[in-house]
């Protein structure tokens, strides 16, 4: 087990990726009042290496990508991580008051929110993807291989599907506060009831197949790559695995502060959980 601060002493919101290549473990982390940061380590313990800071910041799932709508200028810039400058630059118009941008793992694709329609446009031209009604909606993500975009909207949980130029694929009903995750191999996990349980779900038949009790409000979800595997944290403190059938592996005292955000690594093997107090823990799963 390992385990590191960020340089801050409070965060309210966190994201963890491990990228199949590069750096160990790539950080998102801010507040409502403050800028986001995005910051690469090699290994805890030692200073970060790449970092770019911005309000309206966003990372790739797969941890390889930032994006930045640049609302004073218009424009929507793409960056990989650890370069030195952006890999695409889009127009978009400075009005839109969705913030929210997403890039998929192969930086192929950009999406945001037009009103109540979800764009995707390729990159780096720009050129038109698709552009679907789906109502208002936040959290903009493709999953780690690219097979579905997500994004959170009014109770509900929307899955656009690639394959059929990003038509809505899923809508799984939710609770106000909304925690979830998909695997491109289509499992689902989302917070259901009022929040202390998660729901495993089988997208192809558009159905839950096992329930997660997490035995207080689950405050982090991740799923493996696999889709065999969940990680849950709870406003108590708890951190559990689980297998997608809905038995409890393993539970955890990392004496993490309110965990906010959970990631497996590409291969399953490892995982991290970070709190509000800005601690992160990184431990083999097997161990």
């Amino acid at each position: 087990m390992l385990r590191f601060e960020l340089p801050t002493d409070f965060i309210e919101y966190l994201q963890l990726a491990f990228p199949s290549a590069g750096p160990g473990l790539v950080v998102r982390w801010g507040t409502q009042i403050t800028p986001y940061t995005v910051a690469t380590w090699e290994a805890p313990g030692m200073p970060f290496g790449w970092q770019l800071a911005d309000r309206r910041l966003h990372l790739s799932p797969d941890g390889r990508w930032v994006s930045v709508f640049d609302t004073e200028a218009g424009k929507v810039k793409i960056t990989r991580v650890g370069a030195k400058k952006p890999t695409a630059v889009l127009d978009r118009n400075k009005e839109a008051d969705n913030v929210w941008t997403a890039v998929d793992p192969d930086g192929g694709a950009v999406a945001w929110k037009d009103g109540s329609h979800t764009v995707v446009r390729a990159l780096p031209g720009a050129e038109p993807v698709a552009r679907v009604k789906s109502g208002w909606g936040v959290d903009l993500r493709f999953s780690s291989g690219g097979r579905w975009l997500t994004e959170r909207g009014d109770r509900v949980f929307r899955v656009f599907d690639r394959a059929d130029n990003y038509r809505v694929f899923a809508r799984i009903p939710t609770p106000s506060f909304i925690l979830a995750e998909v695997t491109d191999g289509g499992t689902a996990v989302v917070t259901v009831g009022n929040g202390s349980k998660v729901a495993v779900w089988d997208l192809s038949g558009k159905s839950a197949t096992a329930s997660l009790k997490a035995g207080g409000s689950v405050s982090a979800l991740a799923i493996s790559v696999d889709g065999r595997r969940v990680l849950t944290g709870n406003l108590k403190g708890e951190v559990a695995l689980w297998d997608a059938g809905g038995a409890q592996l393993r539970r955890y005292d990392w004496k993490v502060k309110v965990p906010i955000a959970a990631a497996f690594a590409p291969d399953g093997m490892r995982a991290a959980v970070g709190g509000t107090n800005g601690q992160i823990v990184i431990w083999d799963i097997d161990d």
